[in-house]
């Protein structure tokens, strides 16, 4: 049995793969597309992504100051990138962006999943929460997350026709 809870949800984006890709390897996105709940305040970071590369994110979710030391694990252009960290509230966390084309409906369009591994520290506790809150919390999250996405390349495509 993994180390690990697993977290996983999909969204059709009306972007190519490059698009939806380019978007997502700038950490300074992240404000874009953030629930309410969670405020950007400072975001340092590289791009384009490379592997082994570090980005610091400093955030308040809801109200509470959080630093986030992340790095990219693997950063494959058009594709998929995955991120990790190496200072954040969870024991273990894997974030899988994956990225495929998806032509169904008569355009070119992106099919994105966040896949993401996680642990909670606090052993039985952090089971517990798991078992309880975190469920809750990641899918009103990307639910949030994956309808700002939609409308930010929805916007951007109607600008450009």
């Amino acid at each position: 049995m993994a180390d690990f809870s697993l977290f996983e949800r999909s969204v059709r984006l009306d972007a190519s793969p490059a698009e939806v890709y380019d978007f997502h390897e700038d950490p300074r996105n992240i404000s874009k597309i953030s629930p309410p709940s969670l405020k950007v305040e400072r975001v340092e970071c590289k791009v384009p992504a490379c592997a082994g590369d570090e980005f610091l994110l400093r955030i308040r979710q809801f109200g509470l100051p959080l630093e986030w030391i992340g790095f990219w694990v693997e950063a494959v252009p058009h594709e998929r990138l995955v991120d990790g960290a190496k200072k954040s509230p969870f024991r273990h966390w894997r974030h899988h962006h994956l990225f495929q084309p998806d032509v169904s409906g008569g355009g070119e369009g992106t099919v994105m999943t966040d896949r993401v591994e996680y642990a909670l520290p606090f052993g039985v506790l952090g089971l517990l929460l798991d078992l309880t809150v975190m469920r809750l919390v990641f899918t009103a999250m990307f639910i949030a997350r994956h309808r700002a996405t939609k409308a930010f390349f929805a916007k951007k495509a109607n600008k450009a026709g």
